[in-house]
C-alpha cells in the first residue's frame, strides 16, 4: 500500500503556516507536522491498523480518508486557535488569556504564548496562574533569570500556591542559587508534603550542588545531601510514575557510587518527561476554550475524544488531582449536552402532540429547574 500525504499552506493574520500530513505504512502511523518559516512548530503521530480481512482497495480508501480528515482537522485547529485568541484579547478575562497562552505554548508558538500570559497579568495582577505559566515558559526557552523575576513578583503576594514556590526554586536552582532555591522548594513541600515534583527538584538540587559546593559552606555536607537526595527520590518512586520507574534503579546506582554528574544529567533530561505539563491541564484547557469561545458546540465524538485522553493520562499518573478534576468537568459538560438533548426531545413530543400533559410538565420542569445546573456549569468553567 503506497503512503498517502497532504500539504497545504494556511494564511493567518499575515503569517504563513505549512501543514504536512502523511502516512507511513512501515511504521504504521500517520504523522502531522506544522511549520512556520521553515521551522517545525509541532509534530503529532496517530497509529493506524491494517486489517487483513478487508480487501486492499478498501484499506487504501479508508486510510486516505483518515489521513485527509486528520490533515483538515489540524488546519482547522490552528485556524481556530488564532480565532479564539483574537476573541479573548479584548475580553479582559485573565483566566482565558492564560489558558489560550498554554495552547499557543503547546504548539511551540512561544511569542504568542508570552503575549497572552502578559496580557492575563495586565488584566488581573493577582491571577497567579499567569505568572506561573509565564515563568515556566521562560524556563523552557532558557531564560531562567527572567523566570525568577516573574516567580519572585508572584510569591511576594503571600501565596500558598505550591507550584509557584516549587517553580521559583527550580529557576533559582538552574542559576546555581542553591540556598534560596532550597528555601523556596521547601516552602512548597511545607504547603503540600506529597508534592512529588518538589521532591524530585529537591533531589536534583542536593546532587547538583555537590558538583560545585563540596565543602558544605552553603548547604549540609555532601554525604548528608547524598542521603537526602535518595530519600526524596524514594518518595517520588512511591507515585509509580512509569517514566521515572524506568530510570530509578540506574539513578540509585550512580548515587551510591558517587557518580553525581551523570545522575544530574539524567534528572535534568527526564524532569519534563516525568512531570509533563500537558498531563494535568492542556487537554481540558483546549476543551474549555473550544467550549466557551469556539463558536460551535462540541459534538459527542469530540467530547468522548477528550474524555479518552484524560482517562489515558490517568493510567500513566493516577495520583494527579488536576486530571481527576478535569475529568469531572468533562462529565458535567456531557450532562449539560444530554440535558439540552432531553429538552429538545420534550419539545419535539409537544410538536407532535400539543396536548401531551406529561411532556408539557417535563419540559417546564427542565426549563425552570435546569437553569440552576447551567448556572453551576458556567460558574465552574469561569
Amino acid at each position: 500500500m503506497p503512503d498517502i500525504g497532504f500539504n497545504d499552506n494556511l494564511e493567518i493574520a499575515g503569517r504563513t503556516f505549512h501543514i504536512q500530513t502523511a502516512s507511513s505504512t512501515g511504521k504504521g502511523n500517520i504523522r502531522c507536522e506544522i511549520f512556520e518559516n521553515g521551522r517545525v512548530l509541532s509534530t503529532s503521530e496517530v497509529d493506524f491498523e491494517r486489517r487483513s480481512t478487508i480487501q486492499k482497495h478498501s484499506v487504501d480508501d479508508r486510510l486516505k480518508t483518515f489521513v485527509e480528515s486528520l490533515h483538515q482537522e489540524m488546519m482547522s485547529e490552528i485556524e481556530l486557535l488564532f480565532t479564539i485568541g483574537d476573541k479573548i484579547k479584548n475580553l479582559g478575562h485573565a483566566p482565558s488569556n492564560s489558558k489560550i497562552g498554554l495552547i499557543f505554548l503547546q504548539n511551540n508558538l512561544i511569542e504568542d504564548a508570552i503575549s497572552h500570559f502578559k496580557l492575563a497579568i495586565k488584566n488581573d495582577p493577582n491571577y497567579l496562574d499567569a505568572y506561573n505559566n509565564l515563568g515556566l515558559t521562560y524556563i523552557q526557552i532558557g531564560e531562567s533569570k527572567k523566570a525568577s523575576q516573574i516567580f519572585a513578583s508572584a510569591v511576594k503576594k503571600g501565596t500558598n500556591f505550591t507550584d509557584l514556590h516549587n517553580n521559583y526554586g527550580l529557576s533559582l536552582l538552574i542559576d546555581g542559587n542553591y540556598k534560596e532555591a532550597l528555601a523556596s522548594i521547601q516552602r512548597a513541600l511545607k504547603i503540600n508534603k506529597r508534592f512529588k515534583e518538589a521532591h524530585y527538584n529537591l533531589a536534583l538540587l542536593y546532587l547538583k550542588s555537590i558538583l560545585s559546593d563540596k565543602t558544605g559552606e552553603v548547604l549540609p555536607p555532601p554525604s548528608i545531601r547524598k542521603q537526602r537526595a535518595l530519600e526524596h527520590l524514594n518518595l517520588v518512586k512511591e507515585s509509580k510514575i512509569k517514566v521515572f520507574d524506568r530510570i530509578f534503579e540506574k539513578i540509585v546506582r550512580h548515587i551510591e557510587t558517587d557518580e553525581f554528574e551523570p545522575t544530574v544529567k539524567i534528572l535534568e533530561e527526564y524532569r519534563t518527561k516525568v512531570f509533563p505539563r500537558d498531563l494535568s491541564s492542556l487537554i481540558s484547557t483546549n476543551f474549555y476554550l473550544k467550549f466557551m469561545y469556539g463558536g460551535k458546540g462540541l459534538d459527542n465524538q469530540t467530547i468522548h475524544r477528550y474524555e479518552d485522553r484524560l482517562k489515558y493520562a490517568l493510567e500513566e499518573n493516577a495520583d494527579y488531582a488536576d486530571i481527576w478534576n478535569n475529568l469531572g468537568v468533562i462529565h458535567l459538560i456531557q450532562c449539560r449536552n444530554l440535558f439540552l438533548q432531553s429538552l429538545g426531545e420534550f419539545r419535539k413530543a409537544l410538536e407532535i402532540n400539543p396536548d401531551f400533559e406529561k411532556a408539557q410538565k417535563n419540559k417546564i420542569l427542565v426549563e425552570n429547574d435546569g437553569k440552576e445546573f447551567l448556572i453551576l456549569l458556567r460558574a465552574i468553567l469561569k
